[in-house]
């Protein structure tokens, strides 16, 4: 693989504390077959070693690789045709979608990611059976391929659900509210694509035991709390108990998942988790935007993480997770796009922003988020939550070589005073257009804002050519169930009453 020495006018090697990470100004990482060996002065480290190439120069700044936390699919929703919508509805609004092939969505999907600086994805694949699968492995290997072939970092893992396909009550119960022709043609749509658990462990155990690489984690998932019985959750807990494996669930994202525990359960879906032993560092949950102060208890105690987000949130009328209250609890906090990034591009520079930016409480004193802190969120946490924090993360000697060069021609123009914090600047004003260099195991996947392994015009190219026809018949079916099952499904919701309570963040009053 060969050595690099890597310069930057500054080298943020990891976060300290809310206010301080380590920097070396003028600084150089030297890494060798993809190992980071030693991490000073550039002029210390170029009379000591004799790298194959230097990359970079005193116009970037250089920091660890960034990791994008939880992740769905390429092509968004809205390029699919779907305007944004609470969560409820808005799944149904998928089968109108076109059908895209997943290893071109994922490919594109990855070129986006490593363009704006992310080297590791948490990728969480929803299980579909469509006429022409032969079986899940091939399916969703091919996802996995993406990744492979793209260079990144990824923990990909697939989730599926048992019950509750429609609303939060019986399914049988739902379509027998509905006009009976069109409860028939669901049931029918419902059978043509049947996937049970053994399904759903069989397919994850085949992708363990065919990983391609070290650049690969296979996690496991069900897809939410309240969608999932106690019998299907605990057979993917022993799953993940005998493979050594990760954990990642959706969690009450929306407030009707928060009141189907309190209804069902008499407590929270986070609550129920804990009270099944499902809970521990082993597993990370997306949102979290309704939890209660027992939940964060909960989650600090347990050791169980969090992955933020906040667009995905905003742009799904679901709300704006406590965040400030996890970090104040010590609970771990990473960051994900969701594939709704609010400018519907997957930057997580963007979305580092609107970390910072959404969770300024009012009032002189109040915490929230550092630039320090939102950036621990993007590296250290996120290699954690997707199981790569003993080898990426922060840079460091014996850890690997991932990390990105930033260019700081446009974050500094025409002028930005030569006091300010470098990472304080990058939270404030980076973009992923401001990436220039990305690299993964010392291997650039980006250089010069050029991708190095996959040609990004003939990705674009094939997709658009894929998506160029009329819709396939599944397509129209799809499309126009979707347009017949959806005011039943928003009027159900609609007609459940909301909770009243005080709110975590005070934004505004009436009175």
């Amino acid at each position: 693989m060969g050595s690099s020495l890597v310069h930057g006018k500054y080298v943020v090697c990891k976060v300290i504390d809310d206010d301080t990470s380590q920097v070396v100004e003028d600084g150089a990482v030297f890494q060798r077959d993809g190992e980071i060996v030693e991490i000073g002065k550039y002029t210390d480290l170029k009379s000591r070693h004799d790298p194959d190439e230097v990359i970079g120069g005193p116009d970037f700044v250089v920091i660890p690789g960034m990791v994008n936390a939880h992740h769905h699919m390429g092509l968004t929703p809205f390029q699919l045709g779907s305007l944004d919508m609470p969560l409820e509805p808005g799944i149904f609004a998928e089968w109108s979608s076109r059908q895209v092939d997943p290893y071109l969505d994922t490919l594109w999907c990855a070129l986006q990611m490593i363009e704006s600086g992310i080297t590791t994805v948490m990728h969480n694949q929803a299980m579909v059976r469509t006429p022409t699968d032969a079986d899940f492995y091939e399916s969703n290997a091919r996802i996995v391929d993406a990744y492979e072939d793209s260079g990144m970092r990824v923990a990909f893992s697939l989730y599926n659900r048992d019950r509750h396909y429609f609303t939060s009550q019986n399914d049988d119960t739902f379509l027998g509210s509905i006009p009976s022709a069109l409860a028939d043609r669901t049931r029918k749509s419902m059978r043509a694509r049947p996937i049970t658990m053994d399904d759903h462990l069989s397919a994850s155990e085949a992708l363990i035991a065919n990983k391609a690489s070290d650049r690969t984690r296979i996690f496991i998932s069900p897809h939410n709390v309240h969608w999932c019985s106690d019998e299907y959750l605990m057979a993917i807990k022993d799953f993940a108990t005998r493979h050594r494996t990760g954990l990642h669930i959706h969690l009450q994202e929306t407030v009707y998942q928060r009141m189907y525990g309190d209804q069902h359960w008499g407590k929270t879906p986070l609550a129920h988790l804990n009270e099944l032993g499902f809970l521990g560092p082993e597993l990370s949950c997306a949102h979290g935007v309704w939890l209660t102060d027992s939940d964060i208890d909960i989650l600090a105690e347990t050791g169980t993480t969090i992955c933020h987000n906040p667009s995905s949130n905003l742009r799904l009328n679901s709300g704006v997770a406590p965040v400030n209250r996890l970090l104040q609890r010590g609970v771990t906090v990473a960051i994900g796009i969701d594939e709704a990034g609010i400018n519907d591009d997957n930057d997580i520079l963007q979305e580092m922003r609107l970390v910072q930016k959404i969770h300024r409480e009012p009032g002189v004193g109040v915490s929230s988020p550092s630039s320090h802190r939102v950036l621990d969120m993007a590296t250290r946490n996120g290699a954690r939550v997707t199981f790569f924090g003993d080898e990426t993360g922060t840079l460091e000697p014996g850890k690997r070589a991932d990390m990105v060069l930033l260019r700081l021609d446009r974050i500094s123009e025409p002028y930005l005073d030569p006091n300010t914090d470098i990472v304080d600047a990058l939270v404030y004003r980076g973009r992923g257009s401001d990436v220039d260099t990305v690299i993964v195991d010392g291997e650039a996947l980006l250089r010069g804002g050029v991708h190095t392994k996959i040609d990004r015009a003939a990705v674009a190219d094939q997709i658009r050519e894929s998506l160029s026809g009329p819709r396939k018949p599944a397509e129209v079916a799809g499309a126009e169930l979707n347009r017949d099952l959806k005011p039943y499904i928003e009027r159900w919701f609609a007609s459940q009453p909301l909770p009243k309570g005080p709110p975590h963040y005070r934004y505004n009053a009436r009175s």
